[in-house]
């Protein structure tokens, strides 16, 4: 599936799933404050949470799918640098434009298993989100890897985008596991 239309369906499936699934017990931003306490980086995980209107109001299960929305919009943007950057510069040489090339492949593949996870959370399936947020972060560390095996201690052309696409599925992967715990407790 083309990014694109992947991330049109990702928008669409999130709105339904805001229509369909109205918070029981409102959040705010004392939830979000809350779950960002329990990341790497709680200063990154309340901008980008908050960054999200709809975050204020949501329950958990919805600040897990806007957290995955923007773990899904960071790889699709990431991805469009990825073909913009191949396109526009022809000074890359073979070993970057080959690296380039398969972060390409590897953050479509992120992309569609961000998609997955969404499906896998509105299920309340959160092993299914665990598996498919930890596949997304092993494509990505195969990116990051496949330019350090070409160029050791350098920093490589998608560190930095690499390192914010990680806290953002790091952020989904502690809401999932908070969610794992209410639902467990629920049973």
């Amino acid at each position: 599936m083309k990014p694109v239309t992947s991330f049109f369906l990702f928008s669409v499936t999130i709105s339904l799933a805001f229509f369909f699934h109205p918070s029981v017990a409102k959040g705010s931003t004392n939830l979000i404050q809350e779950v960002c306490t329990k990341t790497h980086n709680k200063v990154n995980c309340v901008a980008s949470l908050e960054s999200n209107p709809d975050s204020k109001q949501a329950n958990l299960q919805q600040l897990g799918i806007i957290a995955l929305n923007l773990a899904s919009t960071n790889a699709t943007n990431t991805s469009s640098y990825i073909k913009t950057t191949l396109l526009s510069n022809k000074t890359l040489g073979p070993v970057n434009e080959q690296a380039l090339e398969d972060c390409s492949d590897q953050y479509l593949d992120a992309i569609q298993q961000l998609d997955n996870s969404l499906a896998a959370l509105l299920a309340n399936a959160t092993n299914d989100v665990r598996a498919w947020v930890r596949a997304a972060l092993a494509n990505v560390e195969s990116c990051e890897n496949g330019f350090k095996k070409q160029a050791p201690g350098q920093q490589t052309l998608l560190s930095s985008r690499n390192a914010v696409f990680r806290q953002l599925c790091n952020n989904v992967l502690v809401i999932n596991k908070l969610l794992s715990r209410t639902s467990a407790g629920s049973n």
